[in-house]
């Protein structure tokens, strides 16, 4: 005797599957999202050599994502960027993750100079 009943693979005749995000499974989704997707997204062939950051701003309902070479020019792992800063002082890179040019590319003393 079956305990549980197993999820159908098809959507029976006359049935609906309903999805509704709120604001936290949205971003989570987004998130994980550009993770499986990091070789697309950042053009890189290796995603085990590249660590990325994350940094949602709820309130503009905006999201960073930094990614780089797994040890940066100082060695280290540590992300010394100050993603709010980075909310207030860039535009949007994209109007669409599919562009080719969806993200901008910036040295450290770049980003400190913004």
């Amino acid at each position: 005797m079956a305990l549980f009943k197993k999820k159908e693979k098809v959507i029976p005749d006359g049935k609906y599957r309903i999805i509704k995000l709120g604001k936290d499974a949205l971003f989570e989704f987004i998130y994980e999202s550009i993770i499986d997707n990091q070789e697309c997204f950042f053009d890189v062939t290796d995603t085990t050599k590249i660590v990325t950051h994350f940094e949602i701003d709820w309130d503009a309902g905006e999201l960073i994502c930094i990614a780089r070479n797994e040890r940066g020019q100082n060695e280290h792992l540590q992300f010394d960027i100050d993603t709010k800063e980075l909310f207030s002082k860039l535009q949007n890179t994209t109007e669409t993750m599919f562009g080719d040019e969806r993200y901008i590319e910036l040295s450290e003393e770049e980003i400190k100079n913004l």
